[in-house]
């Protein structure tokens, strides 16, 4: 006889390799997902050939185990085959019975396939410094090279556009007005052009359309004017003199002009966090790529080898990137999120904050790509329960971004360049 217990506790998982590292936050979801089955002695749990839905953990009991080929082995709890997946093949390859009465973690086989390919939950990365490696392969020899140049101060780093110093400058005067930084953004008109449209696109439109600067200004607010003004001055930036690196540079700014408005629809729907620090986040998280192709361009040995060039790029990007922002003195959690925007099992803070919008911004941007099949799902990434969405299916939160296609749609096409 089978009994279904609803309860599975971490204490009684904690032995087993495949969960006990989990971050609670996916623990706990995993256990929600998952059931213990109790079976008197001489059930069957497993017949060779059979399709089974589920993998079996042992947390109490005796089981016979006898291959195809008629080998006989018999695990109990308390030993280390214990540790182990029963029936973790489909179609299964042994028949497997219980010799006492059994207590059997259940786990979806979906989800123990989704979390066997997990990547590593342990970060080693720390917040000022790049993790050094030690080798003699030319990609450790130039990672080598770029530390001592950061270290030294000697890295050229990029320079915010002239535009977003001085609307800084206008934006921090108390006593200015709308006119005065209307008078500011006038300078560029690319920028001020963006500015009219962003105003009366569905992620910002009143009941009324705005064709004038000042009133745009007033509608938005100071603050969310200077972040839409950086957001949309950043383009500049992605230029070189090679073909090849602005090819690169564009595919990262394609790239980060689908994240960012993925970020601002995340925003709108997890309290305390603003939209529009939500899309410059987005924006600026792989900054250290753009830094290290600019850096490229001085050296033939990177530049004209993609794959090296790929190496250090993921390497350092995020080291590289945190420089950067705290150069350009923007605020702590910018810096987090280019830290940290690709360690997809890191639970850092208890609550949501912008290095969770942009990882699971991220995956968003992914689904339907090649790469999505090396990511984690949504639902086995800690970000993903702290926000609003995680007490939804990831469907549900898939369907959420669906929703609002026209406004991402809209922010993407007023990013391109």
């Amino acid at each position: 006889m089978i009994q279904r217990v609803s309860a599975v506790t971490s204490s009684s998982v904690k032995r087993i390799p495949l969960l006990r590292n989990l971050p609670k936050r996916v623990l706990d979801y995993v256990l929600s997902e998952t059931h213990v089955e109790h079976q008197n002695a001489g059930g069957g749990i497993a017949t060779v050939g059979e399709q089974t839905e589920q993998v079996y953990y042992l947390l109490q009991g005796q089981v016979e185990i006898v291959s195809e080929a008629g080998e006989r082995t018999t695990c109990q709890a308390d030993q280390p085959c214990s540790l182990t997946p029963l029936a973790e093949q489909s179609p299964n390859q042994d028949h497997i019975t219980s010799v006492s009465a059994v207590d059997l973690l259940c786990v979806p086989r979906e989800l123990y396939n989704a979390i066997k390919c997990l990547p590593p939950i342990a970060n080693t990365r720390t917040n000022q410094t790049i993790e050094l490696k030690d080798s003699e392969e030319q990609v450790d020899t130039l990672y080598w090279e770029f530390y001592e140049a950061i270290k030294n101060d000697t890295l050229e780093l990029p320079s915010m556009p002239d535009i977003t110093m001085r609307i800084a400058r206008v934006i921090n005067d108390n006593n200015t007005g709308s006119e005065d930084i209307a008078h500011v953004v006038q300078a560029d008109p690319t920028v001020a052009a963006r500015m009219i449209n962003v105003v009366n696109s569905a992620a910002y439109r009143g009941k009324h359309p705005i064709d004038n600067l000042p009133d745009a200004v007033t509608r938005l607010g100071r603050s969310v004017t200077h972040n839409l003004v950086i957001s949309f001055a950043l383009g500049k930036l992605f230029n070189s003199r090679s073909k090849a690196l602005k090819k690169r540079m564009l595919d990262i700014w394609k790239h980060l002009s689908y994240v960012a408005p993925i970020c601002h629809e995340l925003a709108i729907v997890t309290p305390g966090l603003e939209p529009d620090q939500a899309l410059l986040c987005g924006l600026l998280h792989d900054i250290g790529a753009l830094a290290i192709l600019g850096a490229a361009t001085s050296r033939p040995e990177l530049a004209e080898n993609p794959e090296l060039l790929d190496q250090v790029i993921d390497r350092l990007k995020a080291e590289v990137g945190a420089m950067v922002l705290r150069k350009w003195e923007f605020p702590d959690y910018f810096v987090q999120a280019a830290l940290h925007a690709e360690d997809w099992m890191e639970d850092i803070s208890h609550e949501p904050d912008y290095v969770d919008l942009v990882v699971i911004a991220q995956l968003h941007a992914y689904i339907g790509t090649p790469l999505m099949h090396t990511l984690p799902r949504l639902d086995l990434v800690p970000a993903f329960h702290k926000l609003a969405l995680g007490k939804l299916t990831p469907r549900h939160s898939i369907g959420i971004i669906d929703n609002a296609k026209d406004q991402i749609r809209e922010l993407r096409e007023l990013l391109a360049i």
